[in-house]
């Protein structure tokens, strides 16, 4: 039986531990909370509450949203323990400080699987099984609503299987209006395979959106995942296949070692790499508007 500890927000928690806590082999032995509940008959209240060092100590592995409630010693005493962690938010660490992280895991054998929404999309693991190579991809996300904290990192955590992480080219520019309060970033990305990535995202006062389309030799993709409309050459696709991958599921397994950890630390620091890079253009882009 694996015994799972929740740190954090536990009312954000709770989605992700209700469906680990349906799997016969975990069982839920308590929290370390962040912030306050009120609502006694909860899911928040039916689990006992711990000090973090008590907990870290009980538990196989950790259920976390709140990375900033543990300092990087800890963090890295937890991976040294291998206590497998299930990252509920992007752990917010610099890249060298992954690279550590990272290389614990790998030394201690401890499963670090990063929230990655995007990627377990029916749509999108359609692509990963029958998108071609080299592929040219376009996708616009405009949200208004903050769901995705930070969605450059969620759209490329998304194409880790289609194009892969480290991108050979980057071009980034960065356009504001204060007075509209919008934002429009842009994001090109050419890969070893030859590839090209095209993201634009942002803020806007229009309606939300989000679409993918792609061009390959023989095919035309066109995606809107607010509308939930896909199709290849003008044709729909059927995406059931993929309905029932389940990334907690996943993390489950992957400490079972039954199913490969689909989404690593390793992977969230190829990401990390990649996005200090980009920052780094829209930063001099911004300078250059300024001036």
């Amino acid at each position: 039986m694996l015994k799972l500890g929740l740190i954090g927000d536990i009312k954000q928690l709770e989605p992700y531990a209700k469906k680990l806590e349906k799997q016969k082999d975990i069982h839920i032995a308590g929290k370390s909370s962040a912030g306050t509940n009120t609502d006694i008959g909860n899911f928040h209240f039916s689990i006992p509450e711990f000090n973090r060092i008590e907990l870290i100590e009980r538990a196989d592995a950790l259920l976390i949203n709140r990375f900033s409630l543990l300092p990087f010693d800890l963090l890295s005493t937890i991976v040294k323990k291998r206590k497998h962690i299930f990252a509920a938010e992007y752990p917010g660490l610099p890249v060298e400080k992954c690279r550590q992280i990272a290389n614990l895991a790998t030394e201690a054998q401890t499963v670090i699987q990063i929230i990655n929404p995007f990627y377990y999309l029916p749509a999108v693991q359609w692509l990963n099984h029958n998108l071609k190579k080299p592929a040219f991809i376009d996708i616009s996300y405009f949200n208004n609503e903050p769901e995705i904290s930070q969605p450059l990192i969620a759209l490329l955590l998304m194409l880790k299987d289609i194009t892969g992480t480290l991108p050979k080219k980057i071009g980034a520019v960065s356009f504001h209006s204060a007075e509209n309060k919008t934002e429009f970033k842009n994001v090109r990305l050419e890969f070893g395979d030859a590839s090209a990535v095209n993201l634009n995202f942002g803020s806007a006062n229009a309606a939300s959106e989000f679409k993918l389309k792609a061009w390959t030799a023989g095919q035309v993709v066109s995606f809107d995942f607010k509308t939930r409309h896909y199709a290849c050459n003008n044709s729909s696709i059927d995406t059931s296949p993929f309905k029932n991958i389940s990334e907690t599921g996943n993390f489950s397994q992957g400490i079972s070692n039954t199913s490969r950890n689909l989404t690593g630390i390793e992977d969230y620091l190829s990401v990390l790499q990649a996005v200090e890079k980009i920052n780094l253009k829209l930063d001099q882009f911004s300078i250059s508007q300024t001036r």
